[in-house]
């Protein structure tokens, strides 16, 4: 997530004056667990880690499946927006797959 945050940063300037931003606007996998958390079913940890692993998978087929399309119909600034959503979410692949290896 750093490099994401980096550049949220700088795209404040030198000089920001007082706002707020949140990093689940800007970041994919951050959005998804803020969603999960948000989610008014109250879950255990193991069920909230089992939730996240679950909407990670799902999302990154989603992500698959739109990249696939996106390059079929050569929307190149799409197939980069998709690119970099699937970098900032395989950041989690070793950790999920420590659980199911």
């Amino acid at each position: 997530m750093r490099p994401v945050l980096k550049k949220c940063v700088e795209t404040l300037g030198e000089r920001p004056s007082r706002r707020s931003f949140s990093l689940a606007d800007h970041h994919e996998l951050a959005g998804m667990v803020r969603e999960v958390f948000l989610r008014p079913e109250s879950l255990s940890r193991e069920d909230l880690e089992l939730q996240i692993e679950t909407e990670v998978r799902d999302r990154i087929n989603l992500l698959l499946d739109l990249y696939s399309f996106a390059e079929q119909t050569e929307d190149h600034e799409w197939v980069e927006n998709i690119r970099e959503r699937l970098s900032q979410l395989s950041a989690m692949l070793p950790e999920l797959n420590q659980f199911y290896a």
